[in-house]
């Protein structure tokens, strides 16, 4: 699995505060600054609510670290991509998706409706739905709703009194009324809310549209109770990311801008399009022009994982201005990843590295050109999967028609649960610890992976001390790969401890820590 890393070890107050936080945001990562003379026990304490596990894509939970690395991981493309091909008349040469599939309960199956690219319509004229049993094997029901190539026998959806709307996103609302269960959003600029019982035959909402650009991400926040809606509109260096909310699908906040690309992601961005056009494995943008090299924020997908936003930006990184009639740019699209408590703030996570970077060149394979994430991870066990647009150019100049332009499809690729970030150290070792947290709960578990040891020690909240009982060496010693295991002291409970404020510190020798939660 592809990774990248960055040291981490922390000396407080050697270093000045101002100083560390500049060389740590030149270096792409973000840091919560604190002020040297603070007295630890000055520091907030976090309540751990039981269940809900901390991440490192930021500092939000740590406290000091020694001779610690974060490790950022890509997920796993899947060996058998694409998953979802267009072998249909409708679908044309090339399927999108902008949405993860969303699970039926009732009938237990994944449904998934997807944007199609043919010569009739080229996205508009209803959306293609498939469903699949297992994630992995996709079938296309015939409808009959909507003519397509001179034809019926297809899957398209329909949106009432609207023929030729582009759908851009559908998913399933398990809490909402029958009427409206599932819910989408259509137009290729601007977007209006439609809604259905069946998923198949929508109706749009007397509401107004949302500004928008021809690109938008579309979830459901669980823990805000709101749909997150994140769309394309002009920002600084051109495409950007703007954020509109909703607790009911009907009134929305107006877009303000939360993402944009900035001088050092053009700085990186020009030297990673001379690294694929020197690197003979990867396909070549067909357009190179130096001097209109420009990264944009093409779109960005924003989840709620457990306690943090995830966002995961698309940079489009172009290399030049194609020709007309074509027009347009070329270049390269990919995600990236980020982070934030807040929606608004955002934490570019590790080194600006990309997180589903696009494929080398090989038989069969789509993923060559654009990656666009969907709109969130699924999970299938301890596994987080990610469904993707793979593309295999940007564009092809001088085409008259869609059909030629590029090709894509649906791919798949998987990530470790929690997976998105992890503190490694080597065989010599080292710590890190929280910032004083209080408990809620009985016991603390570890997502990691162990080839050594790793032990736990609970601290007084200032960190200077070891609490009697709670040492490192009375710690049950964890090794092995564990996407869950009990951190134990024989004789201790952690409800002894309830109520205080306390340090968590992990001892890590050859080890990568995940994630730690605490349980009832």
């Amino acid at each position: 699995m592809p990774s990248m890393t960055l040291p981490m070890t922390r000396v407080r107050a050697a270093i000045p505060p101002a100083l560390l936080a500049l060389g740590m945001a030149l270096a792409g990562a973000t840091v919560a600054v604190r002020a040297a003379d603070a007295a630890p026990d000055e520091w907030a304490a976090l309540t751990l609510r039981p269940g809900e596990r901390q991440l490192f894509l930021d500092d939000f939970v740590l406290g000091d670290l020694d001779h610690v690395t974060r490790v950022i991981h890509s997920p796993r493309k899947y060996e058998h991509n694409p998953v979802l091909a267009p072998d249909l008349p409708s679908d044309g040469p090339a399927i999108q998706a902008r949405d993860a599939p969303s699970w039926d309960e009732a009938e237990q199956v994944w449904k998934l409706w997807y944007i199609r690219f043919a010569d009739d319509g080229n996205g508009a004229g209803g959306a293609g739905f498939a469903r699949s049993k297992d994630g992995l094997h996709w079938e296309k029901p015939i409808l009959g709703l909507v003519e397509s190539q001179g034809s019926r026998r297809n899957n398209l959806v329909v949106v009432q009194g609207d023929p030729k709307a582009f759908t851009q996103h559908v998913m399933i609302d398990p809490h909402a009324p029958p009427a409206r269960r599932y819910k989408g959003l259509i137009g290729p600029h601007g977007r209006q809310p439609i809604v259905s019982a069946d998923g198949f035959t929508f109706t749009r909402l007397d509401v107004p549209p949302i500004p928008s650009e021809d690109e938008s991400q579309l979830n459901w926040d669980e823990a805000g109770r709101q749909f997150i809606l994140t769309v394309k509109q002009p920002g600084p260096f051109g495409r950007s990311v703007y954020l509109s909310l909703s607790p009911d699908f009907e009134h929305w906040t107006r877009p303000e801008l939360i993402y944009h690309a900035d001088a050092e992601d053009q700085r990186r961005g020009e030297a990673y399009i001379r690294e694929i056009e020197g690197d003979p494995r990867y396909w070549r943008p067909t357009v190179d022009h130096p001097h209109e090299y420009n990264v944009e924020i093409y779109n960005m997908a924003v989840f709620r994982y457990e306690g943090l936003y995830i966002g995961l930006p698309n940079y489009f990184e172009s290399s030049g201005r194609i020709p007309l009639p074509r027009g347009n740019q070329d270049g390269i699209n990919s995600p990236k990843l980020a982070c934030s408590r807040d929606l608004r703030a955002w934490t570019r996570v590790g080194d600006r590295a990309h997180f589903l970077p696009i494929s080398p060149l090989g038989p069969g394979v789509i993923d060559t050109g654009q990656i666009m994430a969907s709109s969130h991870p699924v999970r299938h066990g301890d596994e987080l999967w990610f469904y993707y647009s793979g593309i295999d150019v940007r564009h092809r100049p001088n085409v008259a028609r869609v059909r030629d332009e590029y090709h894509g499809a649906i791919c798949l690729a998987m990530l470790r649960i929690d997976g998105f970030v992890s503190l490694h150290t080597g065989p010599a070792g080292g710590f890190v610890d929280t910032r004083p947290v209080v408990l809620e709960g009985g016991r603390l578990c570890v997502n990691a992976v162990v080839p050594g040891e790793l032990r736990v020690e609970l601290t007084t909240r200032d960190g200077r001390d070891v609490l009697p009982g709670w040492e490192a060496g009375r710690c049950v010693p964890v090794t092995g790969d564990h996407p869950r295991v009990e951190v134990q002291w024989p004789g201790r409970k952690l409800t002894e401890l309830a109520g205080q404020a306390v340090r968590i510190r992990f001892h890590l020798r050859d080890a990568d820590l995940y994630s730690f939660w605490l349980e009832p």
